[in-house]
């Protein structure tokens, strides 16, 4: 009885441990170990992508994309953010109604953004951009910062 206990535990470690090394976060490129020269390769399998729509078949293209792809934010009538495999990305582009979908902000163009569309294109790139943090792994009561307060005082 005990070996079988014993045997069932570490069955149950097995599969957890494999459970947690086959997931991962869809936004997150997998490392393939397959690579020309030996040298490590990323293989991009689901990115954010910005889609721009057509105002006048923005509702019937959203419901097409949100049937492919997994809308991450959405700013009506014309903006969202899905993420995409290659394969969908060419799919989508090609849905009635789709004006455009970018992997990156798109520099000033004919979009015609109003400002809020612009203010959401302008957070979507800014979430890539490098952070520059003040004291960035620093002590927290390295010189010229102040310490955190004491809880409760």
């Amino acid at each position: 009885m005990r070996t079988t206990s014993v045997g069932c535990v570490v069955l149950f470690f097995v599969v957890l441990v494999s459970a947690m090394a086959c997931s991962r976060d869809a936004t997150n490129p997998r490392r393939d170990s397959t690579s020309k020269g030996g040298e490590a390769s990323v293989i991009e399998t689901h990115r954010e992508q910005l889609v721009v729509l057509a105002p006048e078949q923005a509702d019937e293209a959203l419901a097409e994309i949100e049937a492919v792809a997994s809308v991450t934010q959405l700013l009506r009538p014309r903006l969202l953010l899905v993420l995409t495999d290659p394969e969908v990305r060419e799919g989508i582009r090609r849905i009635p109604g789709v004006l455009e979908i970018y992997d990156t902000a798109p520099e000033g163009g004919p979009l015609g953004l109003s400002p809020e569309e612009q203010l959401f294109v302008d957070a979507w790139a800014a979430r890539s951009a490098p952070k520059t943090r003040p004291g960035e792994g620093s002590n927290w009561d390295a010189p010229g910062f102040e310490p955190p307060d004491i809880p409760g005082r």
